[in-house]
């Protein structure tokens, strides 16, 4: 039997639904516990999960599972974790139909500690010099002293561009080791993965695209959106750069302490 919420709390809560609502229509693939994390930690709103999760199912707006988003491939071994930023970089690359021009790619650098997208590459070809600009914009941002003996990891798949010999030529002269996903584990991968997935969900499945340089330039914004103001939950429902800010101000502190 189900009980039936009073008049008192049915108004209280018609109050959230038209933000829950413009949410929705904002990100379309956000389920309950990333409007939530939305509503309580940006807009201040004192909800649960529970009760998110109840107006969302009542109002229809429930993302539906999709068993073909699920890995089922085993892994041969365990995934590398990081404990600090610029251990462990990922490097991977999409593409999205430009009309009438074709396909534009999409290479993305990823700091599996922060989850901070620190270089991207946006154009109509994806050769190795694409993939080293990506690559070589991350180690600018990130690391303007260099990057030898820095212990520098970067993960990626064994495709044509990251397993050529001028991308390996150029990542042991920057210092930056390579390792590999073993054969048929994208799971080896999964953080960079997972970026490309909500790369699609948030911006490149959302609308068609005929310019490729408004593609490029909604690309560069959208980063710095997913950098600045992106709640990760893997991260605490935290942003990228606030996950980074907090071990750079942790770090100077024990350095002046000791």
């Amino acid at each position: 039997m189900t009980r039936r919420a009073s008049a008192t709390v049915a108004q209280r809560n018609a109050a959230f639904i038209p933000r829950i609502q413009a949410l929705k229509a904002e990100h379309p693939f956000w389920g309950y516990r990333r409007i939530w994390a939305q509503l309580r930690f940006v807009d201040g709103l004192p909800l649960n999960r529970k009760r998110v999760l109840r107006l969302m199912r009542t109002q229809g707006l429930l993302v539906k599972p999709n068993a073909r988003l699920k890995a089922t491939r085993t892994p041969t071994r365990s995934k590398p974790r990081p404990t600090a930023p610029r251990q462990w970089w990922g490097i991977d690359m999409t593409k999205v139909l430009v009309e009438p021009v074709g396909w534009v790619y999409v290479v993305l650098v990823l700091d599996w500690y922060t989850k901070k997208i620190v270089g991207h590459y946006a154009g109509l070809q994806a050769k190795t010099a694409h993939w080293l600009l990506a690559l070589e914009q991350a180690v600018q941002r990130q690391c303007p002293e260099g990057v030898q003996g820095q212990g520098l990891c970067l993960m990626s798949d064994n495709g044509c561009q990251p397993t050529s010999v001028a991308f390996m030529k150029a990542c042991a002269t920057l210092g930056i080791t390579q390792a590999f996903t073993s054969y048929n584990n994208p799971k080896g991968n999964a953080d960079t993965e997972r970026l490309m997935r909500t790369l699609k969900e948030e911006l490149l499945w959302l609308r068609e695209w005929t310019s490729p340089l408004e593609l490029e330039r909604a690309l560069t914004a959208w980063i710095e959106w997913y950098n600045m103001r992106y709640l990760h939950s893997a991260l605490g429902y935290r942003t990228p750069c606030q996950v980074e800010h907090a071990h750079q101000t942790s770090h100077s502190t024990q350095f002046v302490a000791a």
